[in-house]
């Protein structure tokens, strides 16, 4: 089987503007171990894109939780994110989003400690099997209930395409308003 050498930064156009992403974080691994200790170690292809420093922030979706890993750069968008609104609002988004970060680095073993009350926060647990869930621009971290909670608010009838063309019908009524 051949494989797919990604560009070192694929280019995307859209609307016209050409926007520069960096290479996804794509596929599901079932079979890491969270250890007594609270560590996890980061699937290898992965430890280059996520970076030495990154930020893990515990997440509701959907009313499933879970841990999310956001490398340098797509946290500062994040937080960017936050600064619009009234200043309440803006208040309210740095205060649910900075209470629930955690700065976190990489060991020489490709692995990090999970901060212990974000690993409550997410639902996650020593000694358990987790699943890691490349995201596009993230790495999910979820524990095997919350895992099948969230694929089960999904509509099984719908395929990626019918998700994608939705999501651009929704994007043209909101363009066209």
């Amino acid at each position: 089987m051949k494989s797919i050498d990604f560009p070192k930064t694929p280019t995307i156009l859209m609307k016209g503007e050409r926007v520069v992403a960096g290479i996804p974080f794509i596929g599901t691994y079932d079979d890491f171990k969270l250890d007594s200790k609270g560590r996890l170690s980061i699937p290898a292809k992965w430890r280059d894109r996520l970076g030495k420093l990154f930020y893990m922030v515990a997440v509701t979706v959907k009313g499933c939780r879970c841990a999310t890993l956001y490398p340098e750069a797509e946290y500062l968008k994040l937080v960017a994110k936050t600064q619009c609104g009234t200043e309440g609002e803006i208040y309210d988004a740095e205060k649910e989003l900075y209470s629930k970060t955690e700065e976190c680095t990489l060991d020489a073993q490709g692995r990090f400690t999970l901060d212990r009350r974000l690993k409550e926060l997410s639902l996650l647990e020593n000694n358990t099997t987790v699943i890691l869930e490349g995201n596009g621009s993230t790495i999910e971290i979820w524990n095997q209930e919350q895992y099948n909670k969230i694929h089960g608010t999904f509509d099984p009838a719908l395929g990626v395409f019918d998700l994608i063309d939705r999501a651009h019908a929704r994007r043209k009524e909101s363009d066209d308003e």
